[in-house]
Parts: structure tokens; sequence; C-alpha cells
């Protein structure tokens, strides 16, 4: 691997997971990045696999069958090399680098612990797990609270969609996430959303609608700003309930720890990109 930035991508047999794929290469192409997919064989059900009592039963079907450990080894390998396929064939098509590991360990904890380290991360926000009471599985709602980069949570199988909305502070800030969400493809066709959350200087509000008109202007992109004032959690919760955003692009918020913020996010069944740099 190089000196490009690193998108890490948890993978797994789930459709969340390919979604996720879709949008890490996005981000690699738009950054010059590179893409390195993570698959972990679950240790927590290799140890039931070893209890003579351990049954798999059916999603479609009432039927059941022992649960092996040599059979479940058997179906981590096929779903590792689905992921790997998919990876190589994504990257490759966009001329992307990419590595492909796997790891055995204890899901959420090996996930959590690899995003530490990660400029940015893409998951799905459910994988083979229950889901959390905030519409995230638990290792979405762990790589949410303990990344350090940028986080992408595909959901619903779905990868970016449109329009694409951005919470944007003062322009400065800002600039990363509003030129990702320009560049972003097919946004040509679809309106840009913007969401001011304003400071006490009224040029930051005059600076951010100058610099969108000039942009939008040479994008061919139309865009809407929206003051959300006061800029309270309680009032963007209201507005995302509200307008239902498509792709959502947000800064470091001190919301984003808070569970009730999180809850109003999974309710949403949007895909999330959190941008922050290490």
């Amino acid at each position: 691997m190089s000196d490009r930035t690193r998108i890490l991508i948890a993978l797994d047999a789930s459709s969340h997971s390919l979604a996720a794929l879709e949008a890490a290469v996005e981000i690699a192409h738009q950054r010059g990045g590179e893409l390195l997919g993570v698959f972990v064989e679950d240790a927590n059900l290799l140890r039931l696999s070893t209890c003579s009592l351990a049954k798999e039963v059916g999603a479609s079907a009432a039927e059941s069958r022992d649960l092996n450990q040599p059979g479940l080894e058997s179906i981590f390998r096929a779903n590792a090399a689905h992921a790997r396929q998919a990876l190589e064939l994504a990257a490759e098509h966009r001329r992307i680098p990419w590595e492909f590991q796997v790891i055995r360990g204890e899901v959420q904890q090996t996930i959590v612990e690899l995003v530490k380290e990660a400029e940015v991360v893409a998951l799905g926000a459910m994988g083979s797990q229950w889901t959390s009471s905030s519409g995230f599985g638990s290792t979405a709602l762990g790589v949410l609270q303990h990344a350090k980069g940028g986080v992408f949570i595909a959901r619903s199988g779905k990868s970016i969609t449109f329009p694409v909305t951005v919470v944007s502070r003062r322009l400065e800030e800002s600039l990363p996430m509003l030129e990702t969400a320009f560049g972003m493809g097919h946004l040509c066709h679809h309106y840009l959303n913007v969401l001011y959350l304003p400071d006490d200087d009224p040029m930051h509000e005059l600076e951010l609608r100058q610099w969108l008109t000039q942009v939008s202007q040479e994008k061919a992109v139309l865009f809407r700003m929206y003051v959300l004032n006061p800029p309270s959690m309680m009032n963007l919760g209201g507005y995302l309930e509200a307008f239902r955003p498509g792709t959502l692009i947000l800064p470091d918020l001190p919301w984003l720890k808070k569970k009730r913020f999180l809850h109003q996010l999974g309710k949403l069944d949007s895909p999330v990109y959190l941008m922050r740099e290490l």
C-alpha cells in the first residue's frame, strides 16, 4: 500500500456491505485513494459451532441442521471469496489500487479497532447481527462513535442516493464536504441541499451563499440552502425527519455520540457520510 488515502471497507455477505463498497469506490476515485477490504470471520459463531446443540435454522423454511465448525468455516471461505471478487471487480473497473484481508475475531470489536486508524471507513448499517433500536446495527454504531476518520454508512442496500444533503457550517470548515457533494456522480440531475448551521457572524452566511452560487452555475447544479436557527440538535433532527434527505453528509458534530441524535439518524433510512480528517 502507498501514501494514498486509505478507504477501509467492512465486507460481508449482505447487500448493505456491497452498497458500502460502491460508495467506497466513489470516494477513492474522488480522493485518489486506495481500498482495503476486510472480511471478519466471526469467532463467536465458530465457538458456538463446537457446541453439540448448535443448529442452523433457515430463514425461508422451517428447517434446521447441525451447525459444525468445518461447515461454518466453509461458509466463511465462500463468503470471503465472494467479497474479494466484488472488491476486485469494483476497484479494477475504476483502476483503484486495492487489498483484501481476512481476519478472525469478534466482529464488532475487530471492526471498531481497525477503524480507529483508518482515514475513511465504509460499511453497511446492518450486517448479520441483530439491529439496535436506533436503526443502526451494533457495529455501525460502534464505528460512528469510535472512528477518528470519516465514516460512510450505506442503508437498506443503498449507496449514494439523491438529492445529496450537506450539513454545513462556515465555508472554510465545510469546503471539503461541499466539494465532495458537487463531485458525486449524476448530481447534475438533482438538487444539492445545504443545511447551514449559523454562527454569530452574518458574513459567513453570505460568503457561503456566494460560493454556492458560483460553483452551482459552473457545474449547472441547482442548490437549495436552509438556515437552521438556532443551530440545535432538535432543529436539525426535525428538518431531517420532515424532508427525508438522500445521502446525508455531516461534519463532526458534537451531537454524534448522543443516543438521541443517532436514533434520529437511524430512522431516516438514508446513507450517511460523516466527513472528518485524522
